[in-house]
């Protein structure tokens, strides 16, 4: 009897466990606010850069699923550089296009994602650049938003890239600056969590300097969107049911045919 009755509880705790993993699947998720994510360095130096979020990727804590970019290219209309793309996660664009950015010029952004379509836009009250891709249909978690101004080199004397008034889906998330200096690089990041598709992110971005431009990627910004594997994904915690109740079912055969011996 004492068998039976812990067999029944355990039947009402996997029966719980499996909703509450079906749940996952099936329920509707409730409305989220995007939260910031708290950058930590990860090596002797106390600022987050380059090096540590490489770190986050190289240790599986995040995947990139796309990258929007800016960059200061040559800027020209010109297809030996291009200053805007749609980039994959190993930095192979997918869309790209050209735009004479201007020294200090202010443009407007925005960057969509419906989880089976993005539409990345830079423009003004004259023009309009818009790319797009349908290589990408993954979930998303989190964003990072990287500003990178590199040091001047001969008559490069000094570079700087912003992006201000960002706001995501109607929230305002503030603003990310780098500026470099005729013998230091500057590079900045900005994390956000608890997001998904369909997502709008918006803002204005301007590239600057003093003496000669800078060219390539001397001078740019990226907004690297992907998953976060700190939290086991929906797929992964119904594998783990299944594999509960497979395992119960079994524990359940092997103790009836003991009772029946």
């Amino acid at each position: 009897m004492l068998v039976l009755n812990t067999l029944k509880g355990n039947s009402k705790l996997f029966l719980i466990l499996g909703l509450v993993s079906l749940g996952l699947f099936v329920a509707p998720n409730p409305a989220k606010a995007v939260t910031f994510t708290p950058l930590t360095s990860q090596d002797a130096d106390t600022d987050f850069d380059d090096a540590d979020f490489n770190s986050l990727i190289n240790n599986g804590y995040f995947k990139e699923v796309f990258v929007a970019e800016g960059r200061i290219g040559n800027n020209t209309l010109s297809n030996a550089e291009r200053e805007l793309g749609i980039n994959k996660f190993d930095g192979t664009p997918v869309a790209s296009g050209n735009l004479v950015w201007g020294n200090g010029k202010v443009w407007d952004f925005s960057l969509e994602y419906t989880g089976s379509k993005v539409t990345y836009k830079v423009f003004d009250s004259n023009q309009t650049t818009i790319l797009t891709s349908q290589e990408f249909s993954d979930p998303v978690t989190n964003i990072y938003l990287r500003t990178f101004a590199n040091k001047g080199s001969k008559n490069n004397i000094q570079n700087a890239v912003s992006l201000t008034d960002l706001v995501f889906n109607g929230t305002s998330i503030g603003s990310l600056a780098s500026a470099g200096t005729n013998s230091t690089a500057d590079v900045d990041y900005l994390g956000l969590s608890n997001i998904s598709a369909p997502f709008t992110l918006t803002g204005k971005t301007a590239f600057s300097w003093i003496g000669a431009a800078p060219a390539r990627s001397n001078l740019a910004f990226q907004i690297k969107v992907g998953i976060s594997k700190s939290v086991p994904e929906p797929s992964t915690l119904g594998a783990i049911f299944v594999a509960t109740m497979t395992g119960a079912a079994a524990l359940k055969r092997k103790k009836l045919d003991s009772q029946q011996v």
